[in-house]
């Protein structure tokens, strides 16, 4: 039996101005589910995000679909009414903490607020949980830093600071925008892995927005492709890294580096740019860059269910080894997979 979604993505569409950005995507999170969203820049996948939490402003909007959590339609709610769900039950991590943060407060300071807009508590206890989360999150001598100022912190330890905000009113779901791409890799592997155990230890349910295939090999139970504002393929994280169906998502696993073989041999890439969004017409999207299309392929094409998953494609599966081999590693072990391993240490 499935276990009933906590959030619930139906059909959602993002424009900005009359140009659609976010074309029709939907998935769903049960408790302690893992989503990870990749693609390449320009997807729509933190627009899609930002939707989902409300956060788009003019002249972004939403123009159609559902966002329900635990039961809940998130776009129907008045900004007070959605102010009251956003940070307590749902919350974000973004890529930049250092334009997040608040350069003119403390991190205490801002832990404090968020914990206090949510809950009935004096300043003495919201900052004793304060300095707890910032322990649990790894930063040492918490009460003591309490006091810094975010430019006082290093990167790592400023995407420390913005999780333990992220979960000071113990959320039901994170979502995770890209939280490490501002940071050096060895802090990149130290912060997946502390948002890692954290999930496991809350039972959260999480989305991860990435352009790391390797992050997103490590960390999430199914994984959606997205493409010019649509998810193209979405499957068992293991699944798709073995055996993509998608031409758009076996062209991004082609072009994954593996350090164990010769790295003389050429890096793969994907021909052509991805389409503007005015650009994108009724039919595939990918198209005009794609190998083994054919006339069909200008025609409208939905998502369908193929061998377990999704596919966004008339020719799923077909002929796509010959232009772009994947060799056949589980997730766990896929060459993209190399810096996903667990080093949750402290940044100092």
């Amino acid at each position: 039996m499935t276990a009933p979604a906590i959030l619930d993505v139906d059909d959602l569409w993002v424009a900005v101005g009359a140009t659609a950005v976010v074309r029709g995507i939907s998935f769903a999170l049960s408790a302690g589910q893992r989503l990870g969203i990749v693609g390449e820049s320009g997807s729509g996948k933190t627009l899609t995000a930002l939707a989902v939490m409300g956060l788009h402003r003019g002249p972004v909007r939403v123009t159609g679909g559902r966002v329900w959590l635990d039961g809940i339609d998130l776009l129907v709610l008045r900004r007070r009414e959605l102010d009251r769900i956003r940070g307590r039950r749902i919350s974000m991590i973004y890529q930049d903490p250092a334009a997040a943060l608040n350069p003119l407060m403390t991190i205490g300071a801002q832990i404090v607020e968020s914990i206090r807009l949510h809950e009935d508590v004096r300043r003495a206890s919201a900052l004793e949980r304060a300095a707890d989360l910032l322990g649990e999150v790894g930063i040492p001598a918490p009460r003591q830093r309490l006091a810094a100022y975010p430019h006082e912190f290093s990167g790592g330890m400023r995407q420390r600071a913005m999780i333990a905000m992220a979960l000071a009113s113990r959320p039901d779901v994170l979502l995770c925008d890209e939280p490490t791409s501002a940071l050096d890799v060895t802090t990149q592997v130290r912060v997946i892995a502390l948002i890692d155990r954290i999930c496991r230890e809350r039972g959260l349910a999480a989305v991860l927005i990435t352009h790391d295939l390797g992050v997103a090999a490590g960390f999430c139970d199914d994984t959606a492709v997205m493409y010019a504002g649509q998810i193209v393929e979405s499957a068992p994280t293991v699944d798709l890294y073995a055996r993509p169906a998608h031409p758009y998502s076996a062209a991004l696993m082609s072009a994954t580096v593996d350090l164990t073989v010769d790295l003389t041999v050429p890096i793969r890439t994907i021909s052509g740019q991805p389409p503007l969004p005015a650009e994108t017409g009724a039919g595939c999207a990918f198209q005009p860059r794609c190998p083994i299309s054919i006339g069909l392929c200008a025609e409208p094409v939905a998502l369908r269910a193929a061998a377990g998953r999704q596919v966004r494609c008339v020719r799923a599966g077909e002929s796509i080894s010959a232009e772009y081999p994947v060799a056949e590693h589980p997730a766990a072990e896929h060459p993209a997979a190399g810096r996903a391993a667990s080093a949750d240490r402290a940044d100092r």
